[in-house]
């Protein structure tokens, strides 16, 4: 299993690097990186103004999740020393650093997507294509090019449905279920449904209830950050704007809207419903991983931002994605085909997304005009109709731009423009600014290329270890 999940990993991981960004472009994840760079620079966790809201005694502090800045401190620590280095501003050194985390845990979830769908009793080779499916079928993809906190929280929630059906490390189901709440609130919903899940496999009342009590001391543990922060624990940054009446079109918006429907912009989800009816063994897990979808739908669509600003999809559905996608391994050979080329399609939707930032769309919508509705509910205005014009003339920006230049344009305000952006007046891809330390980008495109397919020959060889060995000794289902 080892090997298995060393292959799939570094598979994943080695094309992910090949197409990482020049750095970050969210607000989220600048102010999440702020976050890093206070705690290594000056020992605390406030932010710049516009990075954050004002706290005790008016410090500005992020709104946004502590464990991914925590996480992120090795690393800015070491891109504030290479900074030194090569001679470059800490700010960019960082902001390129931090794309490394996202990147990993994707490719750390890739191979959980793997073992959840055997632990559902997939065959070796449906897992293994569900596990890709997830990787570079879906916008997980998306998500590996820039720092928000979504791509924590999926990892942590796909190793707690890992371990929970293992049904053999309950202490360290607490620990997952308490960080997935530092990694974002709504990780509040992993241990309740785990916990409940432990309880009618094993009967045994006190290790089931451990997965519910890690969500609520990481619970605790984040009202006592609020109430440092901002002598309230129920300030968390987000307005509290919740309310039934908008789970019609938070539900509607998350799952069929053509600017950020799931079932759009990851059309592979589509046959986890047809592989709930050939599942034929593991059906209390298979309902577990559909419960927790579906809370995590009716969590959000009753938030009055359900859709999440700017997002490639449904971003904040993306932690529930590796359960449902895992579901597809147990499909028969036919529908796997379907699988297959599903998982194709989403990969064409998504490539413009790793030569540009999907951001660039928006960014061009919001100065011609158009309304948030307009996005969201317009087939034409569609960022899947729209990715592909977008990224050309963002290329073509770049081609006009001189990316030296570009670095002295920093201000600590984020641009409001397109004209003022740095991030959206560059090809999206690390070796477009090697320039900065007076590299000729054709070799950071040979190496791009060697890392590419270095990762494409990892995840073929998987395929080939997998195929070769026997089948496992399936968990017992007995309570």
């Amino acid at each position: 299993m080892r090997q298995r999940f060393l292959y799939l990993f570094f598979g994943t991981w080695l094309f992910y690097l090949a197409f990482l960004p020049p750095g970050i472009y969210s607000i989220d994840g600048n102010s999440m990186l702020s976050v890093a760079d206070s705690l290594v620079t000056h020992g605390n966790v406030s932010v710049p103004n516009g990075l954050g809201i004002p706290g005790r005694g008016g410090v500005i502090y992020s709104s946004w999740y502590p464990l991914q800045s925590v996480l992120a401190v090795p690393v800015v620590a070491a891109a504030i020393q290479a900074s030194s280095v090569l001679h470059v501003p800490v700010h960019y050194a960082e902001s390129f650093a931090v794309t490394l985390l996202p990147a990993l845990y994707t490719a750390l979830t890739v191979p959980l997507v793997y073992e959840i769908s055997m632990l559902l009793g997939s065959t070796w080779s449906g897992a293994w294509l569900a596990a890709l499916t997830y990787g570079f079928g879906t916008m997980a993809l998306v998500y590996t090019r820039d720092f928000y906190a979504d791509p924590l929280l999926a990892l942590l929630v796909a190793l707690g449905i890992v371990l929970a059906f293992m049904r053999n490390t309950p202490w360290i189901i607490f620990a997952v279920t308490a960080l997935a709440v530092l990694a974002k609130p709504t990780g509040i919903i992993l241990g309740p449904i785990l916990s409940v899940y432990s309880l009618w496999k094993t009967r045994h009342f006190w290790l089931s209830v451990l997965p519910g009590l890690g969500s609520a001391i990481g619970l605790a543990l984040y009202f006592l950050y609020n109430f440092f922060r901002f002598g309230n624990i129920l300030t968390f940054g987000q307005r509290w704007e919740f309310s039934i009446g908008f789970v019609p079109r938070g539900v509607a918006g998350l799952l069929v809207s053509p600017g950020e429907g799931l079932l759009w912009f990851c059309p592979c989800v589509v046959l986890s419903v047809v592989a709930l009816g050939q599942i034929k063994v593991r059906r209390m897990e298979a309902w577990t991983i559909v419960v927790l979808a579906a809370s995590s739908v009716l969590l959000h669509s009753m938030w009055r931002g359900w859709n999440g600003g700017w997002s490639w999809g449904p971003r904040l559905l993306l932690p529930v994605l590796p359960g449902l996608v895992a579901l597809t391994g147990v499909l028969s050979n036919r529908w796997r085909k379907v699988l297959a080329a599903l998982a194709i399609v989403g990969f064409l939707l998504t490539v413009p997304n790793l030569i540009s930032f999907f951001s660039r769309y928006y960014a061009e919508s919001t100065e011609q005009g158009f309304s948030e509705a307009d996005l969201l509910w317009r087939p034409i205005k569609s960022p899947l109709l729209n990715a592909w014009p977008a990224a050309y003339r963002q290329i073509e920006d770049a081609r006009r731009t001189d990316v030296l230049q570009l670095l002295t344009q920093r201000t600590e305000k984020p641009a409001s423009t397109i004209s003022t952006s740095r991030s959206l007046r560059v090809v999206g891809i690390w070796w477009w600014v090697l320039p900065v330390l007076h590299i000729p980008r054709i070799w950071g495109i040979l190496l791009s290329s060697l890392l590419a397919l270095s990762g494409i020959w990892f995840l073929l060889s998987a395929r080939n270890k997998i195929s070769g060995v026997p089948a496992p000794n399936c968990v017992s289902t007995a309570p």
